[in-house]
């Protein structure tokens, strides 16, 4: 047998051929009853018992002697006494029986043995039946006593035959498996069923003897049924009327013809163990099924009992109606009536045959033993199939049972060519009450319902495996991941889940018999073992790749510090930083860096028990600790290259300082050269000139610092160079006066040939006041150099003439300035002024002579820059209404908003009034006066719409839940019609603002909507004062829990 067949057997064993093997075999002595050890007071064989040593003084015997005794008997009186005791007993079990004359014998002898007891001790009193203490007995309960007292101490049962086993084996075969595991409560039921017995027998024992013989013949004539009974009347009454009955049934019902009393022949000699489900080959199987096996197994055996029908039953059949018609037992052609009769008669016994076979299958089709499978399903443990799968499939083979006793046809089909009939032959129709294959099909739903309890309960053994089934560990050990724990802790993780995977594979059951189920859990264990493993891997490989990662931040950080400390540094300020760098790594970052190799050396052997390392690891491992042994070799030879190099850049220092002061001396010769430079045209040139020699003095400043570091490297003495610094000041002088001639150069051009729109008129003023004072004190500077005198000076008086026309620039570069000022201008002049078009300058007016109307331009301009701020202020305000937007809330359930938060608005609004009226009294508001005023108009109109808007929300917030009562709508029918207008007017003007969000002019809506409005209060509150008290203040209540507080205009 292989492994599933032994699983199988484990899972669902059959019940043994000898059942009786595993009942309990409970001893004697625990079998034994009280009354087996307590001596009768009766003797039956008086005569020899006399001479009995064990006789007690009471003339009873003990259990001892009497087997003594018994020991002594000759054979034949043992015999004859085993004959008297053991004879009823014997009887009931089917054994032969004995002649009268023993009977005889048995009942006399014991009619004495209890008339002995009456006459020697009286009436027997037994310890558990005491009668009371009061009052004597009566005659009927003295009879039940001794009745009950001949039961329990007057029948040996030595002699009486023990409860047969075959017995207990058939009620065992009743116990459901499970309950056969509780041995204990069977050994106990198994007592007190042999007890009953014993009782019983002896109860009988007791019954025949004191029965009368004579009664015998009377009870067995009063015991007889009553057409038994009927049968002993002679003469016959009923002869004519059974003569009747026998007639119609020969010639209506076809009963008890011969082919009829054939065909239940063969049907009961041949075809009556004939099931459509073989169960008995399910049963002999020494293994569990799959469900799969089972309902292949099922069709199969249908097919096959199907073909039984059709190729050997029904063709039998028809040759026993073939050979009765041939021997003109069948009613003839002719008489199509009574032919049809007696076929319907064959076919009515054929469908009951066919039923018959079908309740019996269906009886006989019990629970099997069938493999189910525990697996896991994503995040869930199933049984595969489940239950419902189970159920559908057993269930289905009672279908396939009735479909195949469908197929057969009537038996007149195949015996007739032609059918004289009316109506053609069919199939025969056996029919199952729905009532039978329904409580059949419960049962099995009820058997896999209750058998289904075990195997759900086995899964949920399972339960504290809920995170790997879930994939909870998963999700836990991805944040774990995420976390960066240390070593120690991902190190205890990998052994939690390593000792979790061991655990499941080693103690969990692979298979387990579950009541008819035979629960296969390998494919669950191993999914949960390669669950936790993978999670160890994972743990494993995240450990693998953090070991590798750190290796190789290791072999960087060597590699680093040996190319670092091994490297030629270009300067002394770079040796001395390699030099404090190599002195820092071995102080400080050389011991981290071995903690961090020793614990990678930890984290190396405890990953070797748990991953295969590939040989690029292997690789990585030994050039770390490589790299570790190579370091105190390569600080020696930094040492050396350290000291070698500091002689080297020593001497080169004292080189570079020399040749230092003389480049110093270089610079003081060049800017002797600009005393003599003073040609204005070859401004640029000393412009250039001074500017890259200002840039050697800074060059030079950052190398007088570099000798000074390297000095304070060496511990040298810190050296001073001050000719630097006065040919430093020497130069600065006139490279100020080179920059500044420059840019006012740069920017006299831009003033008077750039757009009049790009030149600003206080920018060019500033500007001019700087170049000027800078140039004044310059010249103050020069009084030693005349060649830079002279063009300090010249640049003054250029700067002095331009000043004088700042007014005109200021005049004709306003950005307020409009055709209208343009054409004022042009009538003080006398000729047009306006320019023509962008490219426009401040050269094209200079030749024109404008400074002598300069009075009334300046009027002119004052009056644009008024107007320009005015326009600016009237745009930002329209600028500051682009944003705004009402805030709407939703009513309750109305399906409407209203109002909300204006007040930002409201704020906005009035500020924007008080500015527009302000503007509007503005002597320079001339050329806006239409525009502000329309401004003016509509920021008014806006204020008068949203006071007449909070006006009428405010009142339709009161009156809304008021005539929304169909009771106010009944007493104002007009008030209730205007409303509605109203409050469709407000739904409409709500609606756009939703879809708007921004102010709307609706003034006449709003006075139109008062209008309505004002009456229907009016009658409102004439009809309210007519109320009782609690409506009003319900509706004010109402009012006062729907309205917000709401701002409202000064108007």
């Amino acid at each position: 047998m292989d492994a599933e067949d032994a699983l199988q057997n484990k899972k669902f064993p059959r019940l043994p051929k000898t059942i009786v093997r595993r009942l309990p075999q409970l001893p004697q002595g625990r079998t034994k009853h009280q009354w087996l050890d307590a001596a009768p007071s009766f003797q039956l064989q008086a005569p020899r018992l006399e001479k009995d040593s064990e006789i007690g003084s009471s003339g009873g015997l003990s259990r001892g002697g009497v087997s003594r005794s018994q020991s002594q008997v000759p054979e034949d009186s043992q015999s004859r006494e085993a004959g008297i005791a053991a004879e009823p007993s014997r009887y009931q079990g089917g054994g032969q029986t004995k002649p009268k004359s023993d009977r005889e014998l048995f009942r006399s002898k014991l009619v004495s043995i209890i008339t002995q007891q009456e006459s020697a001790s009286g009436p027997p009193v037994l310890d558990d039946t005491n009668p009371p203490a009061f009052g004597p007995l009566t005659s009927a309960e003295k009879d039940i006593l001794r009745y009950h007292y001949y039961i329990k101490n007057g029948i040996d049962t030595k002699h009486v035959a023990t409860m047969d086993d075959s017995w207990l084996e058939n009620v065992m075969t009743l116990v459901p498996t499970p309950l056969k595991r509780l041995t204990d409560t069977i050994e106990v039921l198994s007592n007190e069923m042999r007890e009953d017995y014993l009782l019983s027998v002896k109860k009988a024992i007791v019954d025949f003897v004191l029965r009368d013989p004579r009664d015998k013949h009377e009870n067995k004539v009063k015991d007889l049924p009553s057409h038994r009974a009927e049968l002993e009347v002679v003469p016959k009454p009923w002869r004519k009327s059974f003569l009747h009955a026998q007639n119609m049934m020969r010639d209506k019902l076809h009963t008890i013809n011969p082919t009829m009393l054939s065909v239940l022949d063969l049907w009961q000699v041949s075809y009556k163990n004939l099931r459509l489900i073989d169960v008995e080959e399910f049963r002999s199987l020494k293994q569990s099924m799959e469900l799969t096996f089972f309902e292949q197994s099922a069709r199969k055996h249908v097919i096959c009992a199907r073909e039984t029908l059709l190729k050997k039953w029904y063709i039998e059949v028809q040759q026993i109606y073939y050979q009765g018609n041939k021997r003109k037992l069948l009613p003839s052609i002719n008489h199509a009536c009574k032919l049809q009769s007696f076929f319907n008669c064959a076919a009515t016994l054929m469908t009951q045959q066919l039923q018959s076979l079908a309740l019996e299958s269906i009886r006989d089709y019990t629970r099997l033993i069938i493999k189910d499978k525990l697996v896991l399903d994503q995040t869930t443990i199933r049984l595969h199939p489940d239950f419902k799968d189970f159920e559908a499939v057993m269930l289905k083979v009672y279908h396939l049972m009735l479909d195949a006793i469908c197929v057969v046809q009537r038996v007149e089909t195949t015996l007739y060519t032609e059918w004289p009939g009316s109506q053609t032959p069919g199939a025969l129709k056996p029919v199952v009450l729905p009532e039978i294959l329904e409580a059949r099909m419960a049962e099995v739903r009820q058997m896999i319902q209750a058998e289904s309890t075990l195997p759900l309960r086995h899964v949920r053994n399972y339960d504290k495996y809920a995170a790997l089934v879930t994939r909870q560990a998963d999700e836990d050990v991805e944040q774990f991941l995420r976390e960066k724990h240390p070593f120690q802790e991902t190190m205890m993780e990998v052994t939690r889940y390593q000792q979790l995977s061991d655990e499941i594979q080693y103690n969990c059951a692979k298979v387990v018999r579950l009541g008819m189920f035979e629960v296969h859990c390998v494919e669950l264990i191993n999914a949960l073992v390669r669950r936790a493993e993978g999670i160890c891997q994972k743990l494993v490989a995240q450990m693998l790749e953090d070991h590798q990662v750190i290796n190789r931040q290791l072999c960087v950080e060597f590699e680093k510090i040996a190319v670092k400390a091994l490297s030629t540094p270009p300067n002394t300020q770079e040796l001395m930083e390699l030099k404090a760098y190599v002195d820092q790594v071995e102080t400080k970052e050389m011991p981290l860096l071995e903690k961090t190799l020793l614990e990678s050396k930890t984290r190396l052997c405890f990953l070797v028990d748990y991953t295969s390392l590939s040989p690029e690891d292997m690789r990585l491992n030994r050039d770390t600790f490589q790299w570790h042994a190579r370091m105190p070799s390569i600080f020696a030879d930094h040492r050396e290259m350290v000291r070698e190099k500091t002689e080297q850049y020593q001497e080169g220092l004292k080189l570079r300082c020399e040749r230092f002061v003389e480049e110093l001396e270089g610079y003081r010769k060049q800017v002797e050269e600009f005393v003599t430079f003073g040609d204005l045209a070859e401004l640029n040139k000393y412009l250039k000139k001074a500017q890259a020699l200002s840039a050697k003095l800074d060059t030079a400043m950052e190398k007088i610092e570099g000798f000074n570091q390297e000095e304070e490297a060496y511990d040298w003495p810190v050296s001073q160079y001050p000719q630097r610094k006065e040919i430093q000041d020497r130069l600065m002088p006139y490279l100020r006066l080179y920059e500044t001639a420059s840019e006012f150069q740069s920017c006299h051009r831009a003033w008077l040939e750039g757009p009049l729109t790009s030149v600003n008129p206080d920018k060019v003023e500033t500007e001019v006041g700087n170049y000027w004072r800078a140039l004044y004190k310059l010249e103050k500077t020069f009084q030693d150099s005349p060649q830079a005198l002279n063009i300090a000076t010249a640049m003054k008086a250029e700067v002095e003439g331009f000043k004088e026309h700042i007014p005109l620039v200021q005049v004709l570069c306003n950005p307020g300035l409009r055709d209208r000022h343009w054409d004022a201008m042009t009538e003080v002049v006398g000729f047009p002024l306006k320019p023509e078009d962008d490219r426009a300058c401040v050269a094209n007016f200079l030749p024109l002579g404008l400074e002598a109307h300069l009075s009334s331009f300046e009027g002119i301009s004052e009056a644009a820059s008024k107007e320009y701020s005015l326009e600016k202020a009237m745009e930002k305000m329209m600028v500051e209404w682009n944003g705004m937007e009402f805030g709407l809330l939703p009513y309750r359930e109305t399906g409407t908003s209203i109002l909300s938060s204006v007040e930002e608005v409201q704020t906005l609004l009035d500020d924007h009034i008080v500015k527009t009226q302000t503007m509007r009294s503005s002597p320079f508001i001339k050329p806006f006066e239409n525009e502000i005023r329309e401004w003016e108009e509509k920021l008014l109109l806006l204020q008068e719409i949203l006071d007449e808007w909070l006006k009428v929300q405010a009142t339709w917030l009161y009156l809304e839940p008021i005539f929304s009562s169909p009771d106010i709508m009944a007493q104002m029918p007009e008030e209730g019609r205007r409303f509605t207008t109203v409050d469709k007017n407000w739904r409409d003007t709500m609606k756009q603002v939703s879809l708007s969000h921004v102010p709307l002019h609706r003034k006449d809506k709003g006075e139109e909507e008062q209008v309505f409005i004002q009456p229907i209060a009016w009658r409102q509150r004439a009809v309210l004062s007519n109320q009782r008290g609690p409506p009003r203040r319900y509706f004010k209540a109402e009012f006062s829990a729907a309205v917000p507080p709401q701002r409202h205009s000064k108007g």
